[in-house]
């Protein structure tokens, strides 16, 4: 019995190293990770137990009994280590940090305190009882110190598992259990006929711990930003703020990141931020970075300037990148626009109207003649038609700001273009879409912005007759799209420049303030404005707004 005894205690100790070894090169393959090298460190001390375990249980033929104290030993000093690493990987799993502080020192001093005791009471000799007593004393205050030490660690991954959507409850109880194993079940578990406790302890680790190495994520860094980032910037700002790891998953957002991009916190939390955020494809985010984007958010797209800093305390990873961050996206769509409706309204104002008093006041001192009077009444009535543009232009951004409503973008296209059909403007308009396309919007808008692509094609143009082609349709992406084609000049290189960048000088300026009017609509819409050329010539402008709620396929 005793050979099989032996026999079946080896296997199973083998088993144990193996299964303790192999999960010790699995996580020492991501090294990289912020929280791998305490986890590596508690599993290989773990695998050394392990394989001590296995000498010490070898026949003594195999053996002699001198190894066999030293092996003992050497379980016993693994057994002492266990408790400090895990309380290490414990500090830097849950954000705290590894830093040594005088505190965390007497902290870790404590494990070595009673092994000093008695390596000096042994050697000054002192009588047997002495030392016997010593020893006695010094293991029960060593074995409760290691209670208090490995308790303190677990209750800081299991105040992190409450607390943090991304660690399971279930997560930390296996890992828990995986590191106390061999000291519960070699404590309360009795030798029987196929091993003692401690093998069996060490092959329930070794399960465990795997278990937990394969499907949790055990050595990331995400903790670390919850620690920090979430009492001191997350719930605390209005704007969107979003954690990142160390390879830009989502680790943690406020709400206000919720309502923006109208997802669950639960489905973006664990997810690459450009997977989850539309219009973050080519931007990376070291800390420090700032920057302005185009995001697609629940109001349509919008523009956003964005900062990122690093969060404090956190460690870094072997590269020098921070292991979290936070990256806050303020929207600045209203004041870009606003900046830019004061730039042109100002040129309005001191170049165009200014001119064109100034041909008023030139020919107001020969009104006797027709011709003089034609240039006053031409002057005066284009000054009057730019001054009511302007006006119009401030009421669309005005009425912008009213609560969207239900619009059918047919039934718009429909008014705009009959209205330039009776108008004095000459020619040919058609107009192609479904019977319905309905989206949540604001009618006035998007009726001026539509108004004045009309306008500009029918105006801008050498063709007889002018052509203009209207067409609506949902577009991709649910997207409802407007479309106006010509067959005029087609739009100068010029006007496409500046308005793509957003600004005029007094160098460089449009021609009129209508495309102006069309752009802070469709920006303000949180839609997309597009251009192209036309063939064989003219010009292709596309308004894509979002929001399409439903659509009847029928063309009129």
């Amino acid at each position: 019995m005793a050979i099989v005894a032996t026999i079946g205690e080896l296997v199973l100790n083998s088993v144990a190293v193996a299964l303790l070894g192999w999960t010790t090169w699995t996580a020492f393959q991501s090294r990289e990770q912020p929280s791998a090298e305490p986890f590596v460190a508690l599993l290989a001390t773990l695998t050394l137990w392990a394989m001590l375990a296995f000498g010490s249980n070898l026949p003594e033929l195999l053996l002699p009994s001198p190894f066999s104290t030293v092996l003992d030993l050497g379980q016993f000093g693994t057994a002492l280590l266990v408790p400090g690493i895990w309380t290490v990987y414990a500090l830097s799993y849950t954000g705290r940090g590894t830093g040594l502080t005088w505190r965390r020192i007497v902290l870790l001093a404590g494990i070595v305190f009673p092994v000093l005791v008695v390596g000096l009471v042994i050697a000054i000799r002192p009588p047997v009882s002495v030392i016997e007593y010593v020893l006695a004393t010094m293991l029960g205050t060593e074995i409760l110190y290691l209670l208090v030490l490995f308790l303190y660690a677990t209750y800081l991954l299991a105040d992190l598992g409450g607390s943090h959507a991304r660690v399971s409850n279930t997560q930390i109880l296996i890992l828990t259990a995986g590191v106390g194993a061999p000291y519960l079940v070699g404590l309360v578990g009795n030798n029987t006929s196929v091993a003692n406790g401690a093998v069996v302890g060490l092959l329930l680790s070794g399960g465990l711990l795997t278990i937990a190495t394969r499907r949790y994520p055990v050595m990331t860094g995400f903790p670390k930003a919850d620690y920090i980032a979430r009492t001191r910037v997350v719930e605390t700002l209005q704007e969107a703020v979003v954690v990142l790891d160390w390879d830009d998953h989502i680790l943690d957002l406020n709400e206000a990141t919720v309502q923006l991009f109208d997802h669950s916190a639960a489905t973006m939390i664990g997810e690459p931020i450009r997977s989850v955020i539309d219009g973050l494809e080519q931007t990376e985010f070291p800390a420090g970075a700032t920057g302005t984007v185009s995001l697609q958010t629940a109001k349509g797209r919008r523009q956003f300037q964005f900062s990122v800093s690093a969060v404090d305390e956190a460690e870094t990873d072997a590269e020098g990148n921070a292991v979290a961050r936070t990256v806050l996206f303020r929207d600045v769509t209203d004041r870009q626009t606003r900046e830019q409706r004061l730039t042109v309204l100002n040129r309005i104002l001191r170049h165009n109207v200014r001119n064109n008093l100034d041909v008023v006041l030139a020919y107001a001192d020969h009104v006797d003649e027709d011709e003089i009077q034609r240039g006053v009444r031409d002057s005066a009535t284009e000054l009057l038609e730019l001054s009511k543009k302007a006006r119009e232009a401030e009421e669309v951004m005005t009425s912008s700001t009213d609560p969207p409503e239900p619009v059918d973008l047919t039934d718009v296209a429909d008014t705009v273009v009959d209205r330039f059909r009776t108008g004095n403007l000459p020619g040919d308009i058609s107009l192609n879409g479904p019977d319905e396309l309905l989206i949540t919007s604001h009618r006035t808008v998007i009726q001026q912005a539509l108004s004045e692509l009309i306008e500009n094609a029918l105006t801008h143009t050498d063709a007889d007759p002018p052509q203009v082609d209207v067409s609506v349709r949902k577009g991709t992406e649910a997207a409802a799209e407007i479309t106006v084609a010509d067959n005029g000049p087609g739009l100068p290189e010029r006007e496409q420049q500046i308005l793509a960048s957003g600004t005029e000088t007094q160098l460089k300026h449009g021609q009129g303030i209508g495309l102006w009017v069309v752009n802070w609509a469709v920006t303000r819409l949180g839609g997309d404005l597009q251009f192209r050329a036309n063939d064989p010539e003219g010009s292709i402008v596309t308004i894509r707004l979002y929001d399409v709620k439903s659509e009847q396929s029928t063309t009129t």
